[in-house]
Formats: structure tokens, sequence, C-alpha cells
């Protein structure tokens, strides 16, 4: 078994690089030890790991299965060696964290310099992401995502749960009118999230025992939540939109809300994603802790919106 182990390190990293190539130089061995290491693999193991190609390669399912548990193997061995290393301060390395877009450039991409004071010996790699994200792929130690989906192997902590707001432009209701139940919704222009893997065109209202869901269309769909609110600035329609986006807009009066005193209950939750292991890394169980005392509870940002989520029923 032992003598499995290097040639299964290489292996995982040719699958997570791409390319031959690509693996010998993170390495620093040569491309033709990284070829003979992955044959004489698959040679003891008996199956076929990668298809090749003059341009490319490919995992077969054999190979993707060991991919995904030699990225395992690689995490551990690291964690270990991180361990003896840095007894004396356990946030040493690299920590390489993908955030939601929108959300990190605005809420949390400011708040990282006090964490590099607090841990000076750490080296932090961001990635500001706006598609669906394979953590192990993508070599993350952590995810902080707004998304209900939680991704197969993967362990999830809740953050914070996303209040929102419907909002227009004071031109756009001067012009259109308001409303006054979310029924009206119809009648009027509506700017939709569309991403590629989903499209917010259910708006879901609550106030008391009444529950509503309305279907919406307009003549403006985006995968971009700030490209959503700028439209709205410009009076092109309604939007429902997360209340951390909208805290400039709400005070400058450049966007007014809507009905006021009914709840918004589309679920969306930030939460902090990583790979299920059975000790989490002290490097981002302090990235982890540092971000959920940052946002606060309830979030910063909604202590701006009190009084109107006190007319809310």
């Amino acid at each position: 078994m032992l003598e499995l182990l290097e040639p299964i390190a290489i292996f995982t990293h040719v699958a997570r690089a791409g390319s031959f190539s690509a693996a010998a130089r993170r390495l620093g061995i040569s491309k033709s030890k990284v070829s003979t290491q992955v044959a004489d693999l698959e040679h003891k193991l008996g199956v076929q790991l990668i298809q090749r190609t003059t341009r490319s390669l490919s995992l077969t399912e054999a190979g993707n299965l060991l991919y995904l548990q030699g990225e395992e193997l690689l995490r551990d061995a690291e964690q270990a060696v991180s361990s003896v290393h840095n007894l004396n301060d356990a946030t040493r390395g690299v920590l390489k964290v993908g955030i939601s877009q929108s959300f990190g450039t605005m809420h949390i991409i400011p708040a990282l310099p006090e964490f590099m004071a607090r841990h000076p010996d750490l080296e932090l790699q961001i990635s500001l992401l706006d598609h669906k994200v394979d953590v192990v792929s993508e070599g993350l130690d952590l995810l902080l995502t707004m998304s209900e989906q939680l991704p197969l192997g993967m362990v999830a902590r809740p953050l914070m749960k996303c209040q929102f707001l419907l909002v227009a432009s004071p031109g756009y209701v001067a012009q259109h009118g308001n409303i006054s139940r979310p029924e009206q919704l119809v009648e009027h222009n509506c700017l939709v999230y569309q991403g590629e893997w989903h499209e917010h065109s259910m708006w879901q209202f609550k106030k008391g025992d009444d529950y509503c869901e309305i279907g919406v269309s307009g003549n403006f769909r985006v995968d971009n939540a700030p490209a959503l609110k700028s439209a709205a600035v410009s009076g092109l329609g309604i939007v429902y939109l997360a209340s951390y986006l909208l805290e400039d807009e709400i005070a400058e009066g450049t966007l007014v809300p809507l009905l006021p005193d009914w709840q918004l209950t589309h679920n969306l939750p930030l939460q902090a994603v990583y790979p299920r292991r059975k000790h989490l890394a002290p490097k981002v169980s302090a990235f982890i802790d540092f971000i959920k005392t940052h946002i606060s509870s309830p979030p910063y940002w909604d202590a701006k919106f009190e009084n109107l989520y006190k007319q809310r029923k």
C-alpha cells in the first residue's frame, strides 16, 4: 500500500491540473516521471484512470473516484504536516476561500485587513465566484455561498439568513403607481435574476396567515444581483433583492421599499461550506468565526432597516 501513495498523489495533481505538463511544473518533477507514475498506477490497480488524446485528457469513472479520494488524502496529509509545524500558531500557511461575488465584494473583502492583521503568518487566497462551485476540484479550503443546496460530501455551517426587500425607484413609482398587494405585481415590469442554475421569478410574500407566491415577468433578466439593482435605480422596474445590497440606496432615496407591511420569505442562507473531515483545520475555523462575528446577528446592515421590519406583520 505504501508504494501507491506517491503515484496516487501525482495522479491527483494531474487530475487537478488537467494535464501532465502542468502537474509536473507544480510538483517540480519531469513530465516523463509524472507519465510513468500514472501508467504504473494504472497497471498496479488494473484499471484505466485517464483517457488520453493528443490535446486533452479526461478521467474515467475509476479515475474520478480515485481523484476524489486522492484529494482527501492530500488534504489530510497537508493538515497533519500543518498541525505539527504550527503547534504555537495554527493559522499559518495558505487559506483558499471562495466567496459569492456580490456579497464578498460588499461585505467580506473590506473586513479582511482586520483578519490578516490578527494572523500575519497566514496567506489568504480569495476567489470571488458567481457560478456553481466544486469545492474540491477548485482546491478551496472553504466556500462562503448564498445557496440552499449542499454539495455532496460537504459540511455546511449556517452563518445568517438573508432578509429581502421589494424596491423600485421613485421615478418608476411616480410613473406606474404604487402597489398595496403582491398580486398587483403581475401588472408591473419586474426585474428577474436568471442564472445558469437558478431563476428567481416566483416571489414569496407573507402577512399574518396570508401567504402568496407570485409568478412575475418583465423585460430584463440578468445573472448578477448588483446589475438588477442598477436597473432598478435607473427606473426600469421592480426588484426583489437581499437587504445586504440596498443599505446605501434606501438611505439615499434612490430606491424606495414597496409592500412594507409584507414579509418577503424567500430562503437564501449564507453558509460556510467545507469538505467533510474528522477535524476542521484551525485556519478554516478561525476564518469562519471571524466572519460570523463581523456580520453579527442580526447582520449589521439590517440595523438600518429596523423601523421598516417592524411594519411587517
